[in-house]
């Protein structure tokens, strides 16, 4: 699809919401869980999303929506605003995502959708944790990015939420372009285009908008995997394997050394060597 038949073909697929608030409510209540969160009800959207090997959901919010509840979903969201304004609220804080700007929310995350218009069109990208291995790994734990790093660790406390400011960013709109002329007019090889432009659209976002560089020793504690890396250093420092490490405290390899050396400015192999020097003394 060429990039000047977008503007059509977003709006026949975004389509028109056609149902009264009432009854969105009353298909959301059927259909999933209702928890709490932080003392407050909030609904458990879509644990069980079918991926397959595409890693990505790509899709549209309806114009002239009734507000949708607040809720959480169990994987990593952005929402990118394609025309109009997207009202959104998240975990109690209301906002306004203007054409061109976009929010990425971890999975704890509870957030709203306030009522839609008629040029108001939005698109929401899903992403599960596969989506993140291999390469995606590899780049994020250069850039060591806290916020890129929480999305991204398995076991990670998952609460955190950015709005970016993208309206003039050229690289962001041609990203979402491509991945858009890929959804809407799909081939063979469409899945894999759009995980190259969604990763890359993921790094851009984290490497321009995210502090990153090396970690202070702050940030380092509070991140997730430090506590327990320095816990089961100092409890198997005499075997020293970082293999068995990361299948223990179920990380990838790559990643957990990567992150271990951008975070700390020392390998894994000399903090267990500083370890045993400890034990030694």
């Amino acid at each position: 699809m060429e990039v000047r038949e977008l503007p059509r073909a977003i709006r026949d697929a975004a389509g028109v919401q056609t149902h009264t608030y009432e009854e969105v409510v009353a298909h959301i209540a059927e259909k999933y869980e209702l928890i709490d969160y932080n003392g407050r009800k909030v609904y458990l959207f879509g644990q069980g999303r079918e991926f397959g090997d595409h890693r990505h959901i790509v899709a549209f919010h309806e114009t002239c929506s009734p507000p949708t509840p607040e809720h959480i979903l169990s994987y990593v969201l952005i929402t990118y605003c394609l025309s109009g304004h997207f009202p959104i609220v998240v975990d109690g804080k209301p906002s306004t995502l203007s054409e061109g700007e976009c929010v990425v929310l971890d999975r704890q995350v509870p957030h709203s959708v306030g009522q839609t218009g008629p040029e108001d069109i939005a698109v929401n990208i899903i992403l599960p944790e596969e989506f993140f291995d291999g390469f995606m790994l590899d780049g994020i734990a250069d850039l060591a990015s806290p916020f890129a790093t929480q999305l991204t660790t398995i076991g990670s406390t998952h609460d955190n939420w950015r709005f970016y400011h993208t309206s003039d960013d050229e690289v962001v709109r041609t990203c979402m372009e491509r991945v858009l002329c890929e959804r809407l007019e799909p081939d063979m090889t469409s899945p894999y285009m759009i995980n190259f432009f969604l990763a890359s659209l993921f790094t851009h976002l984290m490497r321009t908008y995210e502090p990153h560089g090396q970690l202070d020793d702050v940030a380092w504690e509070r991140s997730a995997p430090v506590g327990r890396v320095r816990e089961y250093i100092g409890q198997h420092y005499k075997e020293g394997n970082l293999g068995q490490m990361a299948a223990d405290l179920g990380y990838e390899r790559t990643y957990l050394s990567k992150f271990i050396r951008s975070a700390t400015g020392s390998t894994f192999k000399q903090l267990v060597n500083g370890e045993r020097m400890r034990h030694t003394t």
